[in-house]
């Protein structure tokens, strides 16, 4: 049997959301082939095994029992098992874990700080490399890197934290005037991403990402229909791809399924895409692209638009994209003809092979 250490919570703004994903991935990881290894990490960064009720992860109930301390060891060397102590009545024990495969959203767990103390600590991982997950994290190096990869990306300028009044307001117009949308630059999952059409909304918006990111990344407004690509494997062992999907908004607002009480609320989810054959063609081919170019590995999401003109452009790529029961990359994997179990199951047994 297989110990696979699934991580979840984490320290960023996106750890409820984490805590859906995983209560997702524990359910469909086949049983008849792995065991979970439940490994939660606090909002402070504390990492712990949980060892109680699987269904206490999604509600955050999982830190009030069941929970003993970890701690990671660097420099194990090849072929060691493990990389983790556990902490049980009051001595160190080794944890043994074949593989981990970290269910974490945002900054200090997408972003390749987590993906670095793995690989540290000699723990082979599921999902994108550090290099990979930082610039994926990043999306001012990602859309430097998919535009020297040749896909169109929006205008995009980096203010910092503290920048002045003339520096925020001129680059507006290098993104081409208003509306713009702001965004932290490290942020996932459209927290603290605001759509400005003036200059008022425009401070508002500024307000709420600098809370977030000491980067914030100011784009052009692409006029167009979002899609996605769901990708698996690698540019050595081949790429496989679910189908594309569709992001209908409902009225002015923008694709935010995670931060509504009703996930479709204001969204509804096309898969595959109602797009012509030969528009789907280069949304996959630009997919993959952008896969290649930012050297994701394991599974990713990338996601792009699609213009009134039929150009593709592209938006940004999640190295951990959403694992809940609504999220699209199980659902474009589902259409495409292969299960959420099924996808883990070869993401893990690929990773335990390279």
């Amino acid at each position: 049997m297989i110990k696979v250490a699934i991580l979840f919570g984490g320290i960023s703004t996106e750890h409820d959301i984490s805590l859906k994903s995983a209560d997702n991935v524990i359910a469909q990881l086949p049983r008849d082939r792995f065991e979970p290894v439940l490994i939660g990490i606090d909002r402070d960064g504390a990492w712990f095994h949980y060892t109680g009720d699987a269904a206490d992860v999604v509600t955050g109930a999982w830190e009030e029992h069941d929970a003993n301390p970890i701690v990671l060891i660097p420099g194990r060397g090849e072929g060691a098992r493990g990389g983790m102590l556990e902490l049980v009545d009051n001595e160190f024990v080794e944890l043994d874990v074949d593989v981990a495969l970290p269910v974490l959203h945002g900054q200090g767990g997408e972003d390749g700080t987590v993906q670095g103390t793995l690989e540290a600590c000699g723990i082979p991982y599921v999902g994108c490399g550090v290099l990979a997950s930082a610039v994926c994290m990043d999306k001012d190096a990602s859309h430097r890197l998919a535009a020297a990869a040749g896909v169109r990306s929006p205008k995009c300028e980096v203010l910092w934290r503290g920048a002045s009044e003339e520096d925020c307001l001129a680059v507006v117009d290098t993104c081409g005037g208003y509306p713009v949308f702001v965004k932290p630059a490290r942020g996932g999952s459209s927290i603290g991403v605001s759509k400005a059409a003036d200059e008022a909304a425009y401070r508002e918006a500024l307000d709420a990402a600098f809370a977030l990111d000491e980067k914030v990344a100011v784009e052009e407004a692409i006029t167009g229909v979002e899609v996605g690509c769901a990708i698996m494997g690698d540019s050595i062992h081949g790429i496989k791809m679910g189908e594309a999907d569709e992001i209908v908004i409902t009225g002015d607002g923008f694709f935010r399924i995670h931060l509504e009480k009703d996930p479709g609320a204001n969204t509804e989810l096309r898969c595959p895409a109602d797009l012509p054959a030969d528009v789907m063609t280069r949304v996959r081919e630009a997919g993959r692209t952008v896969y290649e170019a930012l050297g994701c590995s394991g599974f990713a999401r990338v996601d792009l638009f699609v213009t009134p003109e039929g150009e593709v452009v592209f938006n940004e790529v999640n190295s951990t994209p959403g694992m809940t029961y609504y999220s699209r990359f199980p659902q474009m994997m589902r259409v495409a003809g292969h299960e959420l179990g099924e996808v883990l199951a070869e993401l893990i047994t690929c990773e335990l092979h390279r």
